[in-house]
């Protein structure tokens, strides 16, 4: 990451030096050091940068919720970076296969969605993201995680369009 990339980051996202560190669960004086030298930045630490950037450019929620951030847990932080980075990831993977493969319903009240025997229920989370729930199908196949996952993740990608353009 260059040093111009890494300021603009951190300056589109609206992060301080000192909220990106507790986000990163990283000392404040180490997001110094990468002002001075962004190569120095760790790939996790990298990975989330991009994947919140990513989030943001699509409007889906990037960062924990309005909880004061000296005051949040950091595992919970953590766990809220791994997600984001899975989640960007899968966005990913779905837009290079020319995106979802069919026309999910999403809906938003019910928390779930479907396309023909599919169906993928979500919970909601704080921050307007979603967290995936349970998957299942209607008809009389055998559900096959392995076999099904394509289609699962095309229901994320939809769910996270529903939810952005709510």
């Amino acid at each position: 990451m260059t040093p111009k990339e890494f300021n603009y980051t951190l300056s589109e996202l609206g992060l301080s030096q000192v909220d990106t560190a507790r986000l990163l669960s990283v000392d404040a004086r180490t997001v110094r050091r990468w002002v001075a030298n962004p190569k120095e930045i760790t790939g996790p630490a990298e990975q989330a940068l991009r994947a919140w950037r990513l989030l943001n450019h699509l409007g889906l929620p990037w960062s924990p919720d309005s909880t004061d951030l000296a005051e949040t847990d950091p595992e919970l932080i953590a766990a809220h970076r791994a997600h984001a980075i899975d989640l960007t990831n899968l966005l990913l993977k779905v837009q290079k296969r020319g995106g979802p493969s069919g026309a999910w319903t999403v809906d938003l009240e019910r928390r779930k969605a479907t396309l023909g025997p599919f169906v993928v229920s979500f919970y909601r989370t704080a921050t307007d993201s979603f967290s995936p729930q349970s998957y299942k199908r209607t008809d009389d196949t055998p559900t096959d995680l392995e076999r099904d996952w394509p289609f699962i993740e095309d229901a994320f990608a939809c769910i996270a369009t529903a939810l952005r353009t709510q």
